[in-house]
């Protein structure tokens, strides 16, 4: 099923004149678009700059959060399964090295054409990244429903755990308690959606799963629910953020 999910990426483009434009915005939301968020356009009328910068704040607060408790400020940060580069955009523009991930070759490329010398950029699958190379935090946004079960998240988890110097954040993940809410939402705006997705599977989570990690590791965690001012999928997904203990 994960090549499946590939073939739909690979797919995908870009606007190359909003690319070369110049304005920072839409070259965001071109990026956002090329990872997958044309379909919150299509359900919802869309989500404007706004709305995602707000949430790229509070990532960036929470991902922050125990290093500004001791005073210090991280300096760079890694994305699982990047795409295009959007978050990695956002994250550069304030000053911060960069790296990132991704089995889309087609997102890889644009990445490596907007972001500007980053530490790693990598085209392989989440579960063949090296730890070698260490960051002050690790992100994957919109990302963990892809995987094709729980054995492979658990292990891309370890990678990121061992990658982090701070912190780890997972945004968007699929609430298992909604899974059935999820579908009826999806039939209802969707008409086509049972044979447009049927070979497409997403990977719905308890929040125990990150919940034992956290623990096993000695991590501290929390969990906040999606707010992304007219994001259809708020009802649907929670983001969970875990920081190393000194």
């Amino acid at each position: 099923m994960a090549n499946k999910w590939r073939e739909v990426w690979e797919r995908r483009d870009i606007d190359k004149d909003i690319l070369s434009s110049g304005d920072y915005k839409n070259v965001y939301l071109a990026l956002k678009i090329m990872n997958g968020f044309d379909s919150v356009k299509e359900l919802s009328g869309g989500v404007g700059y706004d709305a995602f910068y707000e949430q790229y704040v509070e990532i960036k607060r929470e991902l922050e959060f125990s290093a500004a408790a001791e005073g210090k400020k991280p300096e760079s940060i890694f994305e699982v399964g990047c795409g295009s580069g959007a978050s990695l955009y956002l994250f550069q523009r304030d000053g911060l090295s960069v790296g990132g991930i991704d089995y889309s070759k087609a997102g890889i490329e644009i990445s490596a054409k907007i972001l500007q010398n980053p530490r790693e950029l990598i085209y392989d699958e989440a579960v063949n990244l090296s730890s070698e190379v260490k960051y002050d935090m690790v992100l994957s946004n919109s990302v963990f429903s892809y995987f094709k079960d729980y054995g492979y998240a658990s292990r891309v988890l370890e990678i990121m755990y061992e990658k982090a110097n701070n912190s780890i954040g997972i945004i968007d993940i699929h609430d298992i308690s909604r899974k059935e809410a999820f579908a009826a939402y999806r039939k209802k705006t969707s008409e086509d959606y049972e044979e447009r997705y049927q070979d497409l599977p997403k990977l719905f989570y308890d929040r125990t799963f990150f919940l034992d990690f956290a623990v096993k590791h000695g991590m501290d965690i929390k969990f906040r629910q999606s707010k992304v001012k007219g994001y259809w999928n708020n009802d649907f997904v929670f983001n969970c953020f875990m920081w190393k203990r000194s």
